[in-house]
C-alpha cells in the first residue's frame, strides 16, 4: 500500500475552514468594533476555501493518473488550470465519473445519495397532495375536510408510500433535495449565533430564505456536474468572486456595485453564505466520489 496517498486532505470537508473562522473569532467580542474586521475575514474564509477545493481536484487527478496510467498519459496533455473554473470542475468530474466507470461498468451517480433519508420528503408530499385537494374543493366551493378526514387521508397515503414506495425516478430527485438542503442546515449549525451572521444579518437572512428554493435545480446527474442554472450560479457569484478576490482586482477596480445589479432578482445571491454553501455542495460530490473510487481499486482505510 502506497504510503503517500492525499486521502485525509481530499476527505476533509471544506466546511471545516468556516467552523475555524467562528472559532477563531469567537474570542474577540460582538461589538460594532469588530466591523472593520468582516469583509477581511470572509474574504479570507472564502479564499481559504476556494483554495482547498482547487488543491483537492489536483489532488484527485493525480490519484487517477497513479493508478491508471493510461489516464495520466491523457491528464498530462489537459490543462486544467487552477482548478477554479466550471469548465475545469466538470471535466474532472467527468473523468472521474469514467475512471470509476472503467472499475465498475454497473456505477451509477445515483447511488452516491442512496444513504440519504427521504421520508421528510414523503411527509412533504403528501401534506401537498393534501393541499392540492382542499384547494380543488374550494374551486368547486364543496365543504373543506374534517380534521379526522385530514388524518383519515393521511394515514391512507402514509400506508401507501410505506407499502408501494416511490419510484425511483421521485427517489433519486428526493435524494438530491435533501442532500442540497442538508447543505444549508450544516452552516447554520455552524455560523448561528455567531460573529459571522452578527456581521452579515441581512444576507444570512436571504440565505436562510432562499437557499432551500433552489433545492430543485438538479446536480450531480449522470456526466453532467451542474444543471445550467447552477452553472451560471457557480459562475457569477462564486467564480468571478474568485478571482476579484484572488487577484487583487479590488485594489484597482471600482467596488460599488450599479443601481442596475443591486435592482436585478439575482442579486439577492452574491453574499458570502451563498458561495460558501456551493463550495461546500460541490466539495461533498468529489468526496463521494473518491470513497467510492478508492473503494473499488482496493484500498484499505
Amino acid at each position: 500500500m502506497r504510503s503517500d496517498r492525499q486521502d485525509i486532505f481530499i476527505l476533509t470537508p471544506i466546511i471545516n475552514i468556516l467552523q475555524d473562522t467562528v472559532t477563531a473569532c469567537a474570542g474577540i467580542g460582538y461589538g460594532i468594533e469588530t466591523q472593520s474586521l468582516a469583509e477581511y475575514v470572509l474574504q479570507t474564509t472564502f479564499l481559504k476555501m476556494t483554495g482547498a477545493s482547487e488543491q483537492k481536484l489536483k489532488c484527485i487527478c493525480w490519484e487517477m493518473a497513479t493508478h491508471d496510467f493510461g489516464y495520466r498519459y491523457q491528464y498530462l496533455k489537459k490543462n486544467y488550470g487552477e482548478c477554479s473554473s466550471y469548465g475545469d470542475k466538470s471535466s474532472i468530474y467527468k473523468d472521474f465519473v469514467n475512471a470509476i466507470l472503467a472499475l465498475d461498468s454497473q456505477f451509477t451517480v445515483d447511488s452516491l445519495f442512496g444513504d440519504i433519508d427521504i421520508s421528510t420528503k414523503i411527509k412533504d408530499l403528501i401534506n401537498q397532495k393534501i393541499l392540492r385537494t382542499q384547494k380543488a374543493q374550494e374551486a368547486r366551493k364543496k365543504r373543506a375536510l374534517t380534521e379526522a378526514e385530514l388524518g383519515k387521508m393521511r394515514t391512507g397515503m402514509k400506508a401507501y408510500y410505506d407499502k408501494n414506495g416511490l419510484c425511483d425516478k421521485e427517489k433519486f430527485h428526493f435524494s438530491r433535495v435533501v442532500f442540497f438542503e442538508s447543505i444549508q442546515d450544516a452552516v447554520d449549525t455552524i455560523v448561528k449565533d455567531s460573529l459571522v451572521v452578527q456581521w452579515e444579518q441581512h444576507n444570512y437572512l436571504n440565505f436562510k430564505d432562499g437557499w432551500k428554493k433552489l433545492s430543485d435545480w438538479s446536480f450531480a446527474e449522470g456526466d453532467t456536474l451542474l444543471c445550467k442554472e447552477l452553472q451560471d450560479f457557480y459562475t457569477n457569484f462564486v467564480y468571478t468572486h474568485r478571482n476579484r478576490c484572488a487577484h487583487n482586482l479590488k485594489s484597482f477596480q471600482k467596488n460599488l456595485p450599479m443601481l442596475k445589479a443591486l435592482a436585478s432578482e439575482g442579486y439577492i445571491y452574491d453574499n458570502y453564505f451563498y458561495r460558501f454553501s456551493v463550495l461546500i455542495l460541490l466539495d461533498e460530490i468529489f468526496v463521494r466520489l473518491y470513497k467510492r473510487y478508492v473503494e473499488l481499486i482496493g484500498f484499505v482505510w
